[in-house]
């Protein structure tokens, strides 16, 4: 009986070290695939900035062109092409709307992760878009980089709650 318990126990001890060596390994992959995840989310944070701003910028170049009229002192009526007012602060973003003939209409705040270059504070998107020509006095709505996270801890990730190494 003793010679069986021995043999079970070193049978156990081996299980334990080969499933602990599995253990190991999948900890080091799964390592491995948080790090190219959050390349990858970087990569593509960085495509997903550049898309909207070559929307902005494609989408700028249309519209129809009207005569600005000035009615009186810094009066004016008319269209007016809307000013870019992208990765501007907000306080500067409203100014130059208003020397620009527009209005800041609605201002939403926006939490989450943003293009490389936008700061706290800054307008990542602007409603009409940059160049379209709207008449005089229209307003702009703006959305505006808030703190906050989009993405879960690195801690708190799924894979992480399999690993150490997170």
């Amino acid at each position: 009986m003793k010679a069986q318990l021995e043999q079970r126990l070193a049978e156990l001890k081996a299980e334990y070290e080969s499933g602990q060596k599995i253990l190991k390994d999948i900890e080091l992959k799964l390592a491995e695939l948080e790090k190219r995840k959050k390349g990858l989310n970087e990569t593509l944070l960085r495509i997903s900035g550049a898309i909207d701003l070559l929307e902005e910028v494609l989408e700028g170049k249309e519209g129809t062109s009207e005569p600005e009229i000035r009615t009186g002192e810094g009066t004016v009526t008319g269209n007016l092409e809307v000013p870019n007012v992208v990765r501007q602060p907000l306080e500067k973003a409203v100014k130059i709307l208003k020397e620009s003939g527009f209005t800041a209409g609605e201002i939403v705040e926006q939490k989450g992760v943003f293009p490389i270059g936008i700061m706290i504070g800054e307008v990542l998107r602007q409603d009409p878009k940059p160049g379209m020509m709207l008449p005089a006095g229209s307003a702009v709505k703006l959305v505006v980089a808030a703190k906050g996270k989009f993405l879960p801890p690195e801690g708190r990730s799924m894979c992480g709650s399999f690993s150490d190494h997170s």
